[in-house]
């Protein structure tokens, strides 16, 4: 049975620590930025392990065997050692600098909300890319998960969409945009959300007597 004005598809409730602006834009939630810190973090978290090491085998005699040996028969070698623990916590702080710049920078840059008839990104800091996803076009909408995003319970959105209505073109149009670490739950519920609001359109693309059910406001 076709819908009726009175049935509404209710917007699913995204999780987000954020509040929207004033254009009613909503970024990733916090855990998104947890993950982001890892990501670009790696580097400083293996200098610093390496770190501990190197000052394990510089105390020499059996702190840290079998460095600590080597760097107490070798003078050399145990100057190296020493040279080398002292540079690193600098590169360390480095490579925290730009954890901390680009997870950050990578999280400012994305915002999302949802409308009435299609789905709206903006990308970008000093350059802004905005994207609007007709719910019409929405062909496929699937989830991915990566072992991290598991251990933190997120997901990318893989939205397909396809600009032609001909199925001749539509092949040839079919475009991936990704809206990446969504909390995995609240990516699940708008999953269904796309798919049945795409389904919804192209209804009243084909009845343009039924009008389209009006969603309630974002909370």
């Amino acid at each position: 049975m076709p819908p009726t004005k009175q049935e509404q598809i209710e917007k699913p409730a995204i999780q987000s620590t954020t509040n929207a602006n004033k254009d009613g834009y909503y970024r990733l939630g916090h855990t998104t930025l947890y993950y982001l810190l890892l990501k670009y973090g790696v580097t400083a978290i293996i200098l610093f392990f390496i770190e501990l090491i190197l000052l394990g085998a510089a105390s020499g005699g059996n702190a840290f065997p079998p460095l600590s040996e080597w760097v107490s028969a070798d003078t050399a070698f145990a100057q190296a050692v020493r040279l080398t623990a002292g540079v690193l916590p600098v590169l360390i702080l480095l490579a925290i600098v730009f954890a901390v710049i680009m997870a950050y920078g990578w999280y400012i840059s994305f915002r999302y909300k949802i409308e009435d008839n299609d789905l709206s990104f903006e990308k970008g800091i000093l350059s802004v890319q905005e994207i609007s996803v007709p719910f019409h076009q929405i062909q496929n909408v699937d989830i991915e998960q990566s072992i991290l995003y598991r251990i933190f319970g997120l997901a990318d959105l893989v939205i397909l969409t396809a600009g032609h209505e001909d199925p001749e073109h539509a092949r040839k149009d079919e475009t991936e945009i990704i809206m990446p670490a969504l909390n995995a739950k609240s990516a699940r519920r708008l999953q269904q959300y796309l798919l049945d609001r795409s389904n919804v359109q192209r209804v009243v693309a084909e009845s343009p007597s039924i009008e389209p059910p009006v969603p309630p406001p974002l909370n």
